[in-house]
């Protein structure tokens, strides 16, 4: 038993996690100084060169490790601080209001991080590990920058091992 509990114990602290400095290093674009008002603002939901993925979709994985079927053709994504440490996100669909959010955070390095989301599972027979964080700022342009880091571990009869780990970096353009 003592040997089971020492194999999970070092599962747990041996899987590794996103940190704000990593992402931003793993960033295709470099962020202009951070100021809360020029966050705030209506961008562009969708990617021009990926239609799979959408700013609504990467904000919602720091609700729910679900992934939402969104068409995001006629929609904006509007971002308001509500405090230095809560930022809603507004969905809007032709001008109407179809869904918001809100994400708590903290302002680091000229990105607002957003508290990243855990899911653990341990069992004797099974241990997962899924991971989301997500840190957004601003380019020269006020375009929005958007660096997540998502990663998935699982043990599996203490012999199977797997996972993914995957950082996507997005820009999307302020209307």
């Amino acid at each position: 038993m003592k040997n089971i509990l020492l194999i999970f114990v070092l599962a747990f602290l041996t899987t590794s996690c996103f940190t704000q400095k990593g992402l931003a290093r793993k960033s295709d674009f470099k962020p202009d100084l951070f100021y809360k008002d020029n966050l705030s603002g209506l961008y562009e939901n969708g990617v021009p060169e990926d239609d799979q993925n959408s700013l609504w979709q990467d904000l919602y994985r720091n609700k729910s490790h679900k992934d939402i079927v969104l068409n995001a053709i006629d929609t904006q994504v509007e971002l308001e601080f509500i405090s230095d440490k809560l930022l809603k996100a507004s969905l809007y669909r032709r001008g109407r209001l179809e869904d918001s959010i809100e994400l708590k955070g903290k302002i680091r390095n000229g990105y607002f991080v957003i508290n990243r989301r855990v899911k653990t599972f341990p069992l004797p027979i099974f241990y997962l590990y899924a991971e989301n964080k997500t840190i957004v700022g601003n380019d020269e342009s006020g375009n929005l920058i958007l660096v997540q880091g998502q990663r998935n571990e699982y043990v599996l009869f203490f012999t199977l091992f797997g996972g993914d780990s995957d950082v996507i970096s997005a820009r999307y353009a302020r209307l």
